[in-house]
């Protein structure tokens, strides 16, 4: 019908329809709405309300309309019409036989296997069939029925490449070596801390090697299982080998990640730290807290195999909870898109997922539609809520509350949730550096930076919401030569937070070419826009002194580009 020139639908006509129809096929009818179609057929933003945008509406009347003119201009060659009832979305496929139409209604799942799918599909063709047609006719009927559906459904995921692949976070597999110099028992000692630390991470699902019959050592929530240990449907599984050895007069933590069906060694490397005389074990727990975060923090290990395999093969689910991550973790406004998106789809499919729900909502304040939107502000909130009540022992969770409710204004409740993250998973530096930018830009100075500073000493990483704290402080200081080096390293075309710093330090010394460069940077984000700390995740937040000076800075800066542009 689409190749039909006699088919006379827009574009916008062509791409609703296959839209319906693939959905309808893929036994996802039931799911379809107007927000839907809005957000994955017409592009429109997470803030999409159907009451104020009536182009679902539109749109699906005139498909009708074009329906009805193409079997118009058919005629008899129309033996199967494709038809929309008004008040839903679900396609209906209407076979003209002896000039009575009957409907032929696909069942609403493809769950089962496709010989059932075809066995009701012939059941109810032959329940919709005429009273009066022989039995031999209805026979061969159903027959081509149920042969034209077992043929289409075993095509489905060939030809429907958007059949959700829905991923699970991947699983870490403790294994700990049982040779060692510094002795058997220590060594267990080390697998049992290993495993603590990892669990606290919310990126990562862990196990110990041979778990205890009926104790799930690896439960982020801490949850004691009735039965032994399943590995989850969708997770990557990742074996961790670690040997613990005295050597020199060094305690070393010789460590590797290795993938457990291609044997291959993915990673590896060694933790040391020099060795004292009765505090063997102190030093170990530390280098397995150090060790942890190497693996499964912001930028560790385990998270960049991941968000590599993401990349190289797509999934829905945790695979949008990575692409978000990385997104939110350079402040990239295009990737943060393309996982806003992601993550709905994730929604559509997984309305009970915690991650999912955390992520959605850290996406929508971070992109500034939550804070733009009362709705989106609301929405935000809500799945952030819901995501602590589906994990409340995940940190990730009161994260993205704590987001939520800076961006509602309500910047007391956001530490309260900060401090719980904190509290639940004090290993991750990122979250003591998010809560201590928040603090910062509140106005709590001196909380802001021991929080930047706590994040800075304990991260392999650079971390971009301690270095903006930092920067801040810098600049509130008027140390500007430290301020433009720090803003430098934070150096993000896409960043506003940062480009506008890096205009007013630029404005405070006077550097014209400094300051061509970040509004250009500015401008390419915002447009024409007038120099100001515009609203955005932070700029509402920003406390009176700490606005006016950024807002000093810019007004020199337009005055020293004021000859130059």
């Amino acid at each position: 019908m689409l190749d039909d020139p006699r088919f006379h639908g827009t574009e916008r006509h062509r791409k609703l329809l296959r839209y319906l129809v693939d959905e309808f096929f893929a036994g996802r009818s039931g799911a379809v709405k107007a927000y839907t179609i809005a957000i994955d057929v017409f592009a429109r933003p997470s803030s999409f309300d159907p009451a104020t945008d009536p182009i679902v509406r539109v749109e699906a009347s005139r498909l009708r309309a074009a329906l009805a003119q193409y079997y118009e201009a058919l005629g008899d060659e129309a033996a199967v019409r494709i038809e929309l009832p008004k008040g839903n979305y679900v396609p209906l496929f209407v076979k003209a036989e002896d000039g009575s139409p009957r409907s032929l209604p696909a069942p609403p799942t493809v769950a089962h296997a496709a010989p059932d799918v075809a066995v009701q599909i012939e059941a109810v063709a032959a329940s919709s069939a005429p009273r009066q047609m022989p039995v031999g006719k209805l026979a061969m009927a159903g027959l081509g029925i149920l042969v034209m559906a077992a043929a289409f459904y075993a095509a489905v995921p060939i030809q429907f490449p958007w059949q959700p692949v829905l991923s699970e976070k991947p699983t870490v597999i403790v294994d700990v070596k049982a040779a060692s110099t510094i002795g058997t028992g220590q060594n267990n000692r080390a697998g049992d801390d290993l495993v603590h630390a990892l669990s606290q991470f919310s990126s990562v699902r862990t196990l110990a090697q041979d778990p205890v019959a009926g104790v799930d050592v690896a439960a982020v929530t801490g949850w004691v299982a009735p039965k032994a240990v399943v590995r989850l449907a969708g997770s990557k599984e990742y074996r961790l080998s670690i040997d613990a050895s005295v050597a020199k007069g060094n305690l070393e933590l010789a460590w590797q990640v290795v993938d457990p069906q291609s044997k291959e060694a993915l990673r590896s490397g060694a933790e040391r730290a020099p060795l004292s005389p009765g505090d063997a074990e102190e030093i170990q727990q530390a280098l397995l807290v150090k060790l942890a975060r190497v693996l499964a923090g912001e930028n560790g290990v385990i998270i960049s195999l991941e968000a590599a395999r993401q990349i190289a093969e797509p999934s829905l689910g945790y695979g949008c909870v990575l692409q978000a991550n990385m997104a939110l973790t350079r402040s990239d406004g295009e990737n943060l898109s393309g996982a806003l998106s992601c993550l709905e789809r994730s929604l559509a499919y997984r309305a009970n997922d915690a991650d999912v729900s955390a992520s959605l909502a850290m996406v929508l304040v971070a992109t500034g539609e939550a804070a733009a939107s009362p709705v989106v502000g609301n929405r935000a909130l809500k799945l952030a809520d819901r995501a602590v009540a589906l994990a409340p022992q995940a940190s990730e969770s009161y994260v993205a509350q704590m987001m939520a409710r800076f961006a509602a204004g309500d910047s007391e409740a956001a530490f309260l949730s900060g401090q719980r993250a904190s509290a639940l998973n004090p290993l991750d530096e990122a979250i003591s550096a998010k809560l201590g930018l928040l603090q910062y830009v509140s106005g709590h100075w001196l909380e802001g930076v021991r929080l930047a500073r706590l994040a800075e000493e304990n991260a392999e990483y650079l971390h971009h919401d301690a270095a903006l704290t930092l920067a801040l402080d810098a600049y509130r200081e008027r140390r500007y030569e430290e301020a433009l080096l720090r803003v430098r390293q934070l150096a993000n075309a896409s960043d506003h937070a940062v480009n506008l710093l890096r205009l007013a330090v630029a404005g405070q010394l006077g550097l014209t070419e400094e300051a061509t460069s970040a509004l250009d940077e500015v401008r390419a984000l915002k447009g024409g826009a007038e120099l100001s700390l515009l609203p955005g995740p932070l700029g509402r937040g920003y406390a009176p002194e700490l606005s006016a000076l950024i807002e000093d800075g810019l007004g020199k800066a337009a005055v020293g580009l004021a000859g130059h542009l």
